[in-house]
This record gives C-alpha cells, structure tokens and sequence, in this order.
C-alpha cells in the first residue's frame, strides 16, 4: 500500500506575457505549465483541479458572498520510514568507551569550628535552662 501526501496550491488567475507566444490563452498555459513543473522538480506529481466555493465578505457593510476558487491539487509519495534509516548515521560504534573515574584519596577532615557570633557580629544568645523558662513574677 502506498501512502501519499497532498499539497493544494491556488490556481494563476492571470496570464503574463512570454516571447514569442500570441494570445492570452496561450500565455495563461505557459503560466500553468511553469507552475506545475516547478511542483514537479520538488517531487510533486499534478493529480487534479478543484473548484471550491468560498464565502468572502463583498464590502465593508455588504453581506457574505459566494464565489468559487480553483486549487491545483499535487501528490507524492511518502517516503517509508525504513527507507530514512540509511540516512540517519549510527553513531553507537564510534563512541569511545566510557570508564569510571579513578578512587579520589580523600583524608577526614574536621568539622569548622563553630563562631561565637551569629554573623552579623553580635555574640550568640547562651541557652536557655529550666531556671530561665520559668514564669515567676517574683524577681530573684
């Protein structure tokens, strides 16, 4: 089974002029065929042409009106993703292997001493002892 996908693209609604081809006819297939092959040269294969009704707004305080607009459809097959694999490189084998850094000597150190002060240079409160939790109104 083959999966496509599918692009729309709006049709030319004017000729140009080309040298050597008379008649607008004539200018507007050349218009159409310069279309299709710049599809082409990206992969794009014609299909069909579609003419689709559109609602557009006519004016500024008129209604909503019908008109038609032609799309040039295109396809082209999808590309499996099997066949992507062969592009995407395998990079497993160029790693060099990883080992586990060495045993780091490390001698015990004590702990740092402890600074009287709170730091912001102001001696630390002493603890408190079950004499100074005490709610006597008495002094001592």
């Amino acid at each position: 089974m083959q999966n496509y996908e599918y692009k729309a693209i709006a049709a030319p609604t004017r000729a140009r002029r080309f040298k050597g081809v008379k008649g607008t006819a004539n200018q507007f297939a050349m218009v159409m065929s310069e279309v299709m092959n710049d599809m082409a040269s990206d992969g794009w294969e014609y299909l069909r042409s579609d003419s689709l009704p559109v609602d557009e707004k006519a004016g500024l305080l008129k209604g909503r009106v019908e008109n038609y607009h032609t799309l040039l459809i295109f396809r082209r097959t999808k590309e499996p993703a099997q066949e992507m694999a062969g592009f995407i490189e395998d990079q497993s084998e160029q790693l060099p292997p990883v080992a586990p850094p060495p045993p780091v000597d490390v001698e015990p150190t004590a702990p740092a001493a402890v600074s009287a002060d709170d730091g912001y240079g102001f001696p630390q409160d002493p603890p408190l002892t079950s004499r100074d939790t005490q709610n006597d109104d008495f002094p001592r």
